[in-house]
């Protein structure tokens, strides 16, 4: 399938602009409850795909867009540029609305809105009781109707309706002027209540605070104002409709009228029209998108502050856990006991009553099992056999011990599947880990490592644009998500002497942005022997707490475990707590071999 059928198929109608197709609304999320419109855009020059909303966040490749639609990409189609998408198309208003009567004055009248506002406004009647409001646009020609009844709605009862067909836009755009600011309530008595109120460019939006279309149907108009005050509902959908129109409208100046009613009308109602206007005079202004005023932020607890700890005392003490919303970076020449280490971690994580997550790019998934069951057994609980073929001694766990891990870490320690091929490894890691951190509440990710998490980058100016691009969507998803995430990163020099930041193969981004940078070295036998441990863990960078420094660590070589030479391996894992009897054994293999390598 090429990008245009794929199009054509499932994300009608859209538009194209310049090589991005974008339909109305995403065909994962379709916009959510509040029907955002246009977040979805898949490029048809390099094939990749992603939704802006941040509760769905979808990205990758064209192929898994394929696959997750039960399709099968054709890479080398051409994508058809002559064709042109369907465009909506919506009818003119039917219903001619009627003076308004008596009733309806009446009505109107018991919520504080006079016959000059309703005139103003031109709201009729339908001859059934129903109040009518017109939506004119700025040239005052009828393009949207809307409708509700004349009297207190009933539970369970139509609260309002509007015309099947019409393009929905602002109701009050005929009032308006642009030299003006433009005030945008969530109802059409709201914006009437403005008016009574002396308020200027009152409007309303046409139907309720999570339908966005008018928007877009609006867009141009509304982009002519340079100034927009939101006077919302003081209910979760009218703040929540106030805070997405703040970024959508976003390069505009932004003001809150912020008030103690329910709405424009309750407040007319209960306090009059000099409450409304004082609301709306003295509405805040909204920073601009990407800027935080300061002196609002929470202020940050130390104390309270959420972290992971080890089973390594003097890491924690330096570093006081590794706190969520940062990422981690470790670096060290291969086969110095990086990954070693961070699975360690990991089961540390697990043992605190958090869930991991973890990439390995290098390790299949039985043998990333049986190192991490290998760890959390422990050297008193592994047997042995001797291996013919290496002549050697080879550890494994028994089945007993290993249904009591396996029972343990269920469902917390999730491993990203690295049998499935990906074009862009990177993308489909980040949608994965998103799923665990949602799904599975995981807190702990690890990346192992930076090199084998491909990206679809072709020269080598590219690959480290991408790893650098890659470091900063971890670094944005631990801030979203507040987690914690390992990054296993290998040097680019080959020197003996003791690893720079700058050392790390790629770019500086890479140990720039996340928030702790970490050097792992195996020491030779003389260096062990002087020092009195195996390896020399060295906090490179701590932005948090800013203490540095290194920490003398010893490696079993029976359980592969890694302990702090100060403390002795020691640790016990949840597990060993259990009763072996309330476990099941996972294998009928009576001759309790490890894995096949």
């Amino acid at each position: 399938m090429t990008v245009h059928e794929f199009a054509d198929k499932y994300l009608q109608p859209y538009s194209r602009k310049s090589a991005e197709l974008i339909p109305d609304f995403c065909p994962f999320c379709h916009g959510g409850k509040s029907k955002d419109k246009q977040s979805f855009a898949l490029n048809a020059d390099n094939k990749t795909y992603n939704c802006k909303r941040g509760s769905c966040g979808k990205q990758g490749h064209f192929t898994e867009l394929c696959r997750d639609f039960g399709e099968q990409a054709d890479k080398d189609a051409p994508y058809n540029t002559n064709y042109t998408p369907q465009v909506k198309k919506y009818k003119k208003p039917e219903i001619k609305a009627e003076s308004a009567g008596d009733d309806i004055k009446s009505y109107l009248g018991l919520r504080k809105i006079s016959e000059a506002t309703i005139a103003a406004y031109k709201v009729g009647s339908d001859g059934k009781d129903n109040i009518v409001f017109p939506c004119y646009d700025e040239k005052g020609e009828h393009i949207f109707t809307k409708f509700r009844p004349a009297r207190k709605v009933e539970k369970g009862e139509r609260k309002s309706w509007r015309e099947t067909n019409t393009k929905p836009i602002l109701f009050g755009m005929h009032l308006c002027e642009f030299d003006k600011p433009l005030c945008i309530t969530e109802g059409e008595i709201d914006a009437m209540s403005c008016y009574e109120a002396g308020i200027p460019n009152a409007v309303s939006v046409p139907s309720g605070a999570e339908d966005f279309v008018w928007l877009d149907t609006c867009w141009d108009w509304v982009r002519r104002f340079d100034k927009i005050i939101l006077f919302g509902d003081n209910d979760a959908a009218g703040l929540e409709m106030m805070k997405k129109l703040s970024v959508k409208l976003s390069d505009k100046q932004i003001y809150i009228a912020e008030h103690e009613g329910k709405d424009a009308n309750e407040l007319l109602y209960r306090k009059g029209a000099a409450s409304v206007k004082a609301a709306y005079d003295f509405a805040k202004e909204v920073p601009a998108f990407g800027l935080i005023d300061l002196a609002s932020v929470v202020p940050l607890d130390v104390k309270n502050l959420k972290s992971v700890k080890t089973s390594i005392k003097e890491l924690d003490r330096k570093t006081h856990g590794f706190a969520y919303g940062n990422v981690s970076v470790w670096t060290g020449k291969r086969g110095e006991g990086k990954s070693t280490l961070l699975s360690m971690i990991l089961l540390d994580a697990i043992e605190d009553g958090v869930n991991v997550c973890a990439y390995s790019g290098e390790l299949e998934a039985s043998l990333f099992q049986y190192w991490v069951d290998l760890q959390a057994a422990g050297k008193n609980h592994i047997s042995s056999y001797y291996d013919n073929s290496i002549g050697d001694d080879e550890q494994y766990v028994p089945n007993d011990i290993k249904a009591r891990i396996h029972a343990w870490y269920s469902r917390r320690f999730w491993l990203y599947d690295n049998s499935i091929i990906e074009e862009n490894e990177e993308a489909s890691i980040l949608n994965v880990f998103e799923i665990a951190a949602k799904r599975y509440d995981c807190k702990v990710f690890l990346v192992d490592n930076l090199m084998t998490a491909n990206s679809s980058a072709l020269s080598d100016t590219d690959f480290f644009r991408a790893q650098s691009a890659f470091v900063g969507k971890l670094v944005k998803f631990a801030i979203k998500l507040d987690v914690h995430v390992h990054l296993v990163a290998h040097p680019r020099k080959t020197s003996n002497k003791s690893l720079d930041s700058d050392d790390v193969y790629g770019s500086g981004d890479i140990t720039n942005r996340p928030a702790n940078v970490f050097s792992v070295k195996r020491l030779s036998e003389e260096e062990s022997e002087k020092a009195k441990f195996d390896i020399a863990l060295e906090i490179k960078k701590n932005r948090l707490h800013g203490t540095l420094g290194k920490i003398g660590l010893n490696y079993c070589k029976i359980s592969r475990r890694i302990y702090a030479a100060s403390q002795g391996n020691y640790a016990k894992y949840g597990w060993e707590h259990q009763e072996a009897g309330a476990f099941v054994d996972i294998t009928d293999d009576v001759q309790d071999l490890p894995y096949e390598l």
